[in-house]
């Protein structure tokens, strides 16, 4: 029984195993042919559409590669002819090159004496340089902005203001004297000690227009004005 068992259990392993087996050499051998066809066929792609009758279908004309335009050639640069050192060329290149050679300072009282002609050349130049001149010269002075109706305004205003200036001065000039004391008093006639001033009947001590009088005689009176004394007679 186990004989058979076993036999049974190794049938059943070999047709496990058969199966995979037999799939990998259908596989393996589909693979090798293809591989052998493409290496008959050569280089060239397998047609992908074939004609009836199993004949590969023409394949289309390549494409021919397009012309491409002749490179032009680069214009060739003439290299410049070298010429040939001259003889000066080749002396100064030759010749050492000396220092320069040192100038002595110099002395103080040289440059004291030079800082006054330096500063006298200075303002000399600054003399000549010209200076800028206005053209502008006008013929009168009369202002654009004034018509000749306005000057003439303001000329009669400063007339006017002149000749009232004149008169001021003529009226401080000439004024007028106040009439003198005799003036004031007019004697008319004498009574007793009382005397007929300007139609009034006056005695000493007492004041008519600002003159006092002193004294009443036969037929005069004595007055005084600010300390100044005056007789009048009657006529």
């Amino acid at each position: 029984m186990k004989s058979f068992t076993s036999l049974l259990a190794w049938l059943l392993m070999a047709a496990v195993l058969a199966v995979p087996s037999f799939l990998f050499y259908n596989w393996w051998s589909n693979s090798k042919k293809q591989v052998s066809a493409e290496i008959s066929q050569g280089p060239g792609t397998a047609p992908v559409f074939q004609s009836e009758g199993g004949a590969p279908a023409a394949q289309p004309a390549e494409k021919a590669p397009a012309a491409q335009p002749a490179a032009q050639p680069a214009p060739e640069t003439a290299a410049p002819a070298q010429r040939p050192p001259s003889a000066a060329a080749t002396a100064l290149s030759t010749a050492p090159v000396q220092p320069p050679a040192v100038q002595p300072e110099p002395a103080p009282e040289a440059q004291s004496a030079a800082q006054p002609e330096a500063a006298a050349q200075q303002g000399v130049e600054g003399s000549t340089v010209p200076k800028s001149i206005s053209h502008y010269a006008p013929q009168s002075e009369r202002d654009p902005t004034f018509s000749p109706d306005d000057y003439k305004r303001l000329r009669d205003e400063a007339m006017r203001r002149a000749e009232a200036e004149r008169m001021v001065q003529n009226a401080e000039r000439y004024k007028p004297r106040e009439p003198g004391p005799e003036t004031r008093v007019v004697l008319q006639g004498i009574v007793g000690s009382a005397a007929i001033i300007n139609g009034d009947m006056y005695t000493a001590g007492q004041t008519v227009r600002g003159v006092k009088i002193v004294k009443v005689g036969a037929d005069y009176i004595i007055c005084d004005y600010k300390g100044k004394k005056f007789r009048k007679v009657l006529k």
